[in-house]
């Protein structure tokens, strides 16, 4: 079980400590709406920030970078982590293997908790699968795990993939290593691995702002890998653009006339103009402000 006990946990982020003064105990729920708000918030900031890079040897010409074209949570960054997992996997991208899902138990435990301990329970399952492997003297099955929120329920799920393994263990034996929740166990005669991956971060898009704030507070990989699948580190280029300096769209839009005149050529300025402000449906910009009348006392 958490450390945490149910139901009631001291709220102690430090974001937050502008809206509470002293610490008070709110419901687990309540934490979970209140650091989709933070979230909800920092991803409304990063949609503004933009970053305008000069030229190294033209100082006329820039270009204007979008920050959250590199983050999970906007459509760029995924379409960035689907190309590098396409690229990393090779000759893996289609394999068949065996799938293994781990889920919760709800009544033993809450979706705090079960977000609260994912990554540990999930580390410890796939060790205890190395260990039962190297205690009988087989090598370490290499594996990929994607993370999911179940939709009816907001609790996290894992999906693991093991290709070119037609066993993996007994399905009793799987069951006890997880210990934790329900397991399922199949085989899969053809897998498209980079697809499996890339289907996950695609339904990012309908995760709940309280899952999203999870393993965004906590820098929780939505995917990971055996090491095998580790690219080989390759020494980069040096760039022909050099960092000029942080602003926003707001800032841009409104001192466009003096931008141009310090840099006539930003080569894609015109596209940035028209482009639509990066925007996602949010599930938790209705409860905008609820943070504020949990910490104060005032929900109603």
């Amino acid at each position: 079980m958490s450390s945490a006990p149910t139901g009631l946990v001291h709220y102690t982020n430090n974001t937050s400590q502008r809206y509470v003064e002293t610490d008070e105990m709110l419901t687990e729920d309540e934490i979970m709406a209140c650091e989709a708000e933070d979230f909800v918030e920092y991803r409304d900031e990063l949609a503004e920030k933009a970053i305008l890079l000069k030229h190294r040897e033209d100082p006329e010409r820039a270009v204007i970078v979008k920050p959250c074209d590199s983050s999970r949570y906007f459509p760029g960054g995924k379409r960035k982590a689907k190309r590098n997992i396409r690229k990393r996997f090779g000759k893996y991208y289609k394999a068949r293997g065996t799938f293994v899902t781990v889920t919760y138990d709800h009544e033993q435990y809450s979706r705090w908790e079960a977000w609260e301990r994912l990554t540990k329970d999930l580390m410890r399952f796939k060790h205890d699968i190395t260990m039962r492997y190297k205690r009988e003297g087989r090598a370490s099955p290499k594996y990929i795990s994607v993370i999911e929120e179940q939709s009816e329920t907001g609790y996290p799920h894992v999906h693991l993939f093991y290709p070119w393994l037609r066993w993996l263990l007994k399905k009793a034996d799987v069951q006890a290593l997880w210990g934790v929740g329900r397991t399922r166990v199949e085989s899969a005669r053809g897998a498209n691995i980079g697809g499996y991956v890339c289907k996950y971060i695609t339904k990012m898009g309908g995760w709940s702002d309280e899952a999203l704030a999870f393993i965004w507070k906590r820098k929780i990989r939505l995917y990971s890998y055996s090491r095998c699948y580790k690219l080989p580190a390759k020494d980069k280029e040096p760039s022909e653009w050099a960092f000029l300096t942080a602003t926003t769209r707001t800032q841009i839009e409104d001192n466009l006339s003096m931008i141009i005149r310090a840099r006539p050529n930003i080569e894609n300025l015109t596209d940035y103009l028209e482009e639509l402000p990066e925007a996602t449906v949010s599930q938790g910009r209705a409860k905008r402000g609820r943070r504020r009348a949990l910490t104060n006392g005032r929900e109603t």
